[in-house]
């Protein structure tokens, strides 16, 4: 029970108030003029009658006056209170968002990563000279051997002054590797941008943390020619900013590189 409710006044306030009017006004004359000779003479100079409507109207008064400043101070605590519980269900429903939000998130997240697993189980290079075919992630491992046995064919120390020359050099060897490969490579390093980009465009989630659950499902292969993919026409503008934002070269063996200078060709934080 709060204050106010306390000390809410009683009815039997007002009764007792009335009683209280009521004697002093029937006992005045007795009290002022005890002797019957002049008591007419007070009842007309105070008009008896009037004082007392007038007492029990001021009494009553007070009694409304403070009815009203209990039922005002009831009021403010009610809105006080319900001010609380909807401040408590906003941030409730703000939290359930928020957790509907990350978990429609995720469901297409995971669909997506596992979407690209089934492309990585899908790749199939036919064998060479009665050699097994290989598939999956093997694949990456005859697609890197052949990316640089077969067209990149410039591996020189990259000073600063030829950065830009190291760069035109790698673009169009990919291009041509990627023109003889596009049917296995295409379609994968597409879908993996894709994946990157749709982390990148999602707010309220830890983005770092998911594109590196992407990165994990990499092989060194893979993030090798995923280097390289970067430095070409296919990815240069759009790919490359994201690879070294999320570091998703981190892991990568240097000397799994055409050439280790090669790395000088991306930000220091694209592999961690």
């Amino acid at each position: 029970m709060t204050n106010e409710k306390k000390n809410a006044p009683s009815p039997w306030m007002l009764l007792l108030a009335a009683i209280v009017v009521i004697a002093v006004w029937a006992g005045s004359g007795w009290l002022l003029y005890p002797d019957t000779e002049h008591r007419g003479t007070f009842g007309d100079m105070f008009g008896a009658v009037n004082s007392l409507f007038s007492g029990l109207a001021f009494a009553a008064l007070v009694y409304t006056v403070w009815m009203q400043r209990t039922e005002l101070a009831l009021q403010r605590e009610e809105l006080s209170l319900t001010r609380v519980e909807l401040q408590g269900q906003k941030a409730e429903m703000a939290e359930q968002n928020a957790t509907l939000t990350l978990q429609r998130f995720e469901n297409t997240f995971f669909e997506l990563v596992k979407v690209h697993g089934q492309i990585v189980d899908g790749l199939v290079l036919g064998g060479i000279a009665g050699s097994p075919d290989s598939t999956s992630r093997r694949a990456f491992l005859r697609l890197r051997r052949e990316f640089y046995d077969g067209y990149l064919t410039h591996e020189s120390e990259i000073g600063e002054a030829s950065k830009a020359e190291a760069l035109e050099w790698i673009a169009r060897d990919y291009a041509e590797f990627h023109s003889a490969y596009q049917w296995a490579i295409g379609h994968y390093f597409r879908h993996l941008y894709h994946i990157v980009k749709f982390v990148k465009g999602s707010e309220g989630v830890d983005q770092q943390r998911y594109v590196t659950f992407v990165r994990a499902q990499l092989s060194s292969h893979e993030l090798s020619l995923l280097f390289y993919n970067g430095l070409s026409e296919y990815g240069r503008e759009k790919f490359k900013p994201l690879i070294e934002e999320f570091s998703l070269l981190k892991g990568l063996p240097i000397d799994l590189l055409k050439a280790p200078s090669h790395a000088k060709l991306y930000a220091a934080r694209a592999f961690g």
